[in-house]
């Protein structure tokens, strides 16, 4: 495929590619390739200049931006499904409106006049200019998409059924409707604004100075110039400012800010402590590993300011059926009202008004569900990844990321086979040796790939896609990019103390495979509760609208007060309750005690697996089995052209100098 780079600047790429002024098809699939990466802000394809123009966010690196682009090129000319990227409708169709509280004076005053209408004898004038005024950001909305977007949308509905209401004289239902509708708004702003003040009130705390013991003596750093290694000192009274292990000293944490939990946590040497958490009591030494965005508490305020929840499938869909229901409803309407002369039956089915329904569950829901993740070690990139997770039915992994010797290991694979999940395995090992490893976790040896190049792996993630299944790849995100990219969910561990959140779907942050089933009950567990959301909205409504307004000619009051009590329910009881009553999910455990004994040199060269391997002449699998057994300094001494012995650090994954 060839393509030219015809402009370049900060944040913006211009390229050529002859094939978009004639193959449509081939220009959607590389629109929504390019998308779907995290770190880009808008595509553009000019098939009459067989231009594309990407524009994305200024901290990327634009070699490494140039590199993601070439990919989806690529990706694109080989016909590559892309699920769960297809192009969804515009986002604002996705997101709830939100509101203040000053904006509730016109409803409240359409209420009261209502209700006061016929004790007081009011001009009926003086109601319908109330409630006009009342309804009017609905007529603004309905009339902003037909004439820009010509297309009408939910509030054309609302703003019919409020009309109608009260041309009859109905004046109390439609001022109740904007009553409550408006103060499910400012709640819902209220939210927004408390979520955001509390996210940058933790990326506050975390911006301070701490202790730092170099040479013996304590030192007052700035946080951002902290590094993984270094050793700081936490008192008594003070918060926890990274992520890391506790080499010496004994203490007791409170961890509320973090986990919710108001019990005490006791810790020593070798417990993993977090940031945002409280030393109670006592005095840590503690290791360093990640600092700022790159913790827990951090990643979670990120989170929590960004609210990545309105790209999910079931979101599109959802809104996509909204769209093309309004104009049916209205000819339904029309129907009913020629059949029977009743107006009040014939405008029932506008109220039914499900388009608030699976945003308003996505809005609290999947964000809670990231949340909940991140604070529980694993990192989730967006709804949609967290949809996609729910559905997972084949997992490949590779065998480089996977700790052999470990009981975690093998209880994962066991849960994940258990949910009827396909396990795979890849491997560069010969096949006898990692057939018999794959026996050993529990894999049939007909599900390992081994001893084969990477297309054919590649080959193997898209022949399960095109079996139907949706697949996660679990990787090494540096040296597994190609793979990570083909995968419907692209999942690694965090090997260093930066999170690689815009390359890769999810991170586990602790080095526990446990992770991988987690992130899935999670995501589970999210829809389920969105799937209940929908069902609290959907049913009441369809029974209330039908069967009472249509049918039985119910008063509209009741109308309007089930179809916003339900929402209400989903909204701010269902949705945001804890995703699990109790302790449902074991902390994963980090193998990375080790370090706060001192068996490395922090300050020594480090090594990736390959680069030892070759170094020591013996393959990568022999590092593998072997990096977490005592002797393994002394194996690798003895096979070092230098003589010098190494130890595995399993928070970098790295090999360093071994002091032992």
């Amino acid at each position: 495929m060839s393509y030219q780079v015809v402009h370049s600047t900060f944040g913006r790429y211009r390229i050529r590619i002859p094939q978009l002024a004639h193959d449509s098809d081939f220009a959607s699939k590389l629109k929504a390739l390019v998308e779907s990466l995290a770190f880009v802000t808008e595509v553009r394809i000019n098939a009459q200049a067989s231009s594309l123009i990407v524009s994305y966010q200024d901290d990327v690196c634009s070699t490494t931006a140039l590199e993601k682009f070439v990919s989806c090129i690529q990706a694109a000319v080989d016909c590559v499904d892309i699920p769960f990227t297809e192009s969804l409708p515009e986002g604002e169709d996705l997101k709830p409106e939100v509101n203040q509280w000053k904006d509730l004076g016109f409803p409240f005053l359409s209420l009261s006049l209502a209700l006061l209408a016929a004790p007081l004898e009011l001009p009926p004038l003086i109601v319908v200019l109330a409630i006009a005024g009342a309804a009017t950001p609905w007529f603004n909305r309905a009339a902003d998409s037909l004439i820009n977007q010509r297309q009408p949308n939910i509030d054309l509905l609302d703003s019919a059924w409020m009309t109608m209401q009260t041309v009859q004289g109905q004046f109390i239902a439609p001022a109740l409707k904007t009553v409550l509708v408006e103060v499910r708004r400012a709640l819902r702003g209220n939210t927004t604004e408390t979520r955001e003040e509390l996210s940058l009130n933790v990326l506050n705390e975390l911006d301070q100075y701490v202790w730092v013991e170099l040479d013996g003596e304590e030192q007052h750093v700035h946080i951002s110039n902290l590094h993984q290694g270094d050793r700081i000192i936490i008192k008594s009274g003070e918060m926890i400012l990274v992520d890391g292990i506790v080499v010496y000293g004994y203490g007791s944490i409170d961890t509320q800010n973090l986990t919710g939990s108001s019990t005490p946590v006791v810790c020593s040497q070798g417990h993993d402590v977090y940031a945002s958490t409280i030393l109670l009591e006592g005095e840590l030494c503690v290791l360093v590993k990640r600092v700022g965005l790159n913790t827990r508490a951090g990643l979670a305020a990120f989170l929590a300011e960004l609210a990545p929840v309105h790209d999910t499938k079931i979101g599109a869909l959802q809104a996509e059926f909204v769209r093309n229901a309004i104009l049916p409803t209205l000819a339904l309407g029309g129907t009913i009202y020629l059949m029977t002369g009743n107006i009040g039956a014939a405008i029932s089915p506008y109220q039914f008004d499900f388009g608030s329904g699976i945003p308003i569950s996505l809005s609290t829901t999947v964000l809670q569900a990231l949340i909940y993740a991140v604070r529980h070690g694993i990192y989730i990139r967006s709804g949609g990844i967290l949809e996609a997770l729910a559905q997972i039915n084949a997992i490949v992994f590779d065998f480089d990321i996977l700790a052999l010797d470990s009981p975690e290991t093998i209880e994962a694979i066991a849960i994940l086979q258990s949910q009827n999940i396909d396990i795979y395995l890849v491997s560069d090992a010969p096949e006898s040796i990692a057939c018999d490893i794959a026996t050993g976790l529990g894999i049939h040896p007909h599900q390992v790939c081994a001893e084969v190049p990477l297309n054919q792996k590649i080959n193997l993630i898209r022949g399960l896609q095109h079996q139907g299944k949706i697949v996660a790849f679990v990787g090494d995100e540096e040296d597994e990019a190609v793979r990570l990219a083909h995968a419907n969910v692209s999942i690694s561990f965090a090997n260093t103390s930066e999170i690689p959140h815009r390359t890769t779907d999810v991170v586990i942050l602790e080095d526990d495979l446990r992770g991988v089933t987690h992130a899935i009950a999670i995501a589970k567990r999210a829809m389920e509760i969105i799937y209940e959301n929908t069902a609290t909205i959907v049913i009441p409504n369809l029974f209330m609208q039908i069967g009472g307004g249509m049918v039985l000619g119910v008063n509209p009051v009741y109308n309007v007060i089930v179809n916003n009590g339900t929402a209400f329910i989903a909204e701010f009881l269902n949705g945001s309750r804890p995703l699990f009553e109790t302790n449902f999910l074991p902390p994963l455990r980090s193998s990375s005690q080790r370090i706060s004994q001192g068996n490395f040199a922090s300050n020594g060269k480090a090594l990736k697996q390959g680069e030892l391997a070759k170094r020591l002449g013996v393959s990568s699998q022999s590092l593998t089995s072997k990096r977490l057994k005592p002797e393994f300094p002394i194996w690798t001494q003895a096979r070092d052209p230098e003589g010098i012995a190494w130890d595995f650090d399993p928070v970098a994954k790295r090999y360093r100098h071994s002091l032992a």
